[in-house]
Order: C-alpha cells, then structure tokens, then sequence
C-alpha cells in the first residue's frame, strides 16, 4: 500500500493546477522578481510531464468509457492506506504531490486498469480451467535440471529400474526438495509455475511426465496421490477470487505492465486518438503501439540498419 502512494506519478496535480485558471496569461503565482503565468506554466508542465499527464488521460478516457468505477470502492483502497499511514498520512501525500482529491483521482484510474486487467488479460478458459483444477490437491515429486538431454537421461535411468528418489539426489538441482529424494508434498493449483502446474494436473497417477520446461529449467514430473478439495463453491462463487489470483501472479513477474499496456494501446487506437501538436504527437503514438508491434519495429529497423551496414561494407571493399 505504501508504494502506491509513493510512487503515483505527478499527473493528477499536474492536471489541477493546469486547470485553475482559463485566462492564459492570468498570473498563477506572483513575487517580487516576477510572476509565473497559467500560460508559462502550461509550457513547462507539457515539456516535463506532458507523455506521463497524456498517457493518464488516454488511460481514463479509453477504461472509464468501458467499465465503472463507484465511489465505494475508491473509498474502500483509500481507507486502507490511510489507516495504514496513520498519522504520516498527509505527510506522505504532500511528499508525493498529492492532495486527497488527487489521491483519489489516481485511485479511480488504478482501479480501471485492475479491472480491464481482469477482464481482458485472463482468458476465460482459463479460469475455467484454473476453477476445475482447484478442485483437487495433489501429491508429487520431480527432478529438476539444466537441460532436455539431461531430463531424458533421468527419465531412462528411472524407467530401467532407478529409484526416483536416488535419481532425484544425484540430479536435481533442486535445493528444497533435493534432500526429500524430490518429494514436493501435497500442492493446490496456483502454487507452482504455470508450465509444472499444467503438466501435473494432466498426469496420470505413478506416471513419469515428459521433460517439462520452465524458467527454473526442464522438470521431470510425477504425481503419486490426489484428493479432493473440500468447500470449493460454485463458479460464479469463485471466479471473482479466481481472477484476482491470477492477476497477482502477473503482477508478481511484471507481465501485468506489459498486458496493460497493450490493452490500452489496442482500446486508443480503436478509438481513433489523434493529435495536432507536434510536442505531443510521439506520446500519443507511443500509448497506440502494442509491445508486439514496437518489437515487430524494432527488428525491421535492425535488419534495415544490418542491410545498410553490409551494402556499406561492400562498396568500401569494391573501391579498394
């Protein structure tokens, strides 16, 4: 909670004081050495924050015009961080620029992306599927190792009659489960990574998976016991919690960023967002580019600087 104060960025001040006067050249502050104007600090606002006040507006304007945010819930998450601040509360707001209208204000365009995340990041299959496997515990082991050559090797030595836990203690890489012989214990869905936690579900009982692969590296699976889980409720009961979890663990590896980004990039430009303003128009462009075309971009102007770089090199060796 507390980095969500600190870390808001500076757009919803930048905003207010903006709008506080719509005759340009009325003074917004006045001293003895000379006054700041709105128009002046118009200027300096747009050539310093100008992208991040941009990407605020286009984010509210494209979510706000598809979901709902009510008053209960931004005072729901404002409560919660100023209990938790207590008495610096204020204190920890003016250290970010902020006022409690402004705070609130940043709140209602968080709450808009948790909730296009959750709507448009998870797939409903997929919490379909996250649903039916939460049903079920299970019990398992595995062998953990660099490479696919390996996970082959160990999957042969146990199927020719090595014990999975002596393979386990020669091979595995593993330094939590390493010493058990690979016994993991009993595990719900959601407690490993998504590649294990798929395979394993789908395994038979007593049964060696192929290799596995993930980030860790290549996994030999398999699962010994299964039971099911009291106390789940219906779909419609669970799906909400179901979602929330999933958007926590993207959050936790930094998917969610890159998903929000293209959600919005997708939504803006659907919408048509244009601009006159020269200053401003590279931002705009940016909030309209998914991370898949800015990637696409980048590789053709790698390839175009390689081309030019190798047809220069051989017109260098021509006229030698």
């Amino acid at each position: 909670m507390k980095k969500t104060v600190l870390t808001l960025t500076l757009a919803a001040s930048v905003l207010a004081l903006g709008a506080c006067s719509s005759a340009e050249d009325k003074a917004l502050i006045t001293s003895k050495i000379g006054d700041i104007s709105v128009s002046d600090f118009n200027e300096t606002a747009k050539s310093l924050t100008g992208s991040i006040v941009l990407q605020q507006m286009v984010t509210d304007k494209v979510l706000a015009d598809k979901y709902e945010v009510t008053d209960d819930e931004i005072k729901e998450q404002f409560d919660a961080v100023k209990a938790q601040f207590g008495d610096s509360f204020a204190q920890a707001l003016a250290a970010s620029g902020l006022t409690e209208d402004s705070f609130k204000e940043s709140l209602r365009v968080t709450i808009l992306q948790d909730k296009a995340l959750k709507d448009q990041a998870i797939k409903e299959e997929d919490v379909k599927k996250h649903y039916e496997q939460m049903k079920t515990e299970l019990n398992g082991r595995h062998i953990l190792v660099e490479d696919e050559a390996t996970a082959k090797e160990v999957i042969e030595k146990i199927k020719g009659g090595a014990s999975f836990g002596d393979v386990a203690k020669e091979y595995s890489s593993d330094t939590g489960s390493v010493d058990k012989g690979g016994e993991l214990g009993w595990f719900s869905v959601g407690a490993m990574v998504d590649e294990f936690n798929d395979a394993a579900y789908e395994l038979e009982l007593n049964t060696l998976s192929e290799p596995v692969q993930s980030s860790f590296g290549y996994h030999v699976i398999e699962i010994t016991d299964k039971r099911d889980v009291k106390d789940v409720g219906t779909f419609e009961e669970e799906e909400d919690a179901i979602r929330q979890s999933m958007i926590g663990r993207l959050t936790a590896t930094g998917e969610d960023k890159v998903l929000l980004r293209d959600i919005i990039a997708k939504m803006a430009k659907e919408a048509e967002f244009k601009t006159s303003d020269k200053d401003l128009k590279p931002a705009l462009e940016y909030l309209t580019t998914t991370s898949e075309e800015e990637a696409a971009a980048a590789e053709k102007a790698a390839k175009e600087e390689a081309e030019k770089a190798e047809k220069e090199d051989k017109e260098d060796k021509e006229e030698k």
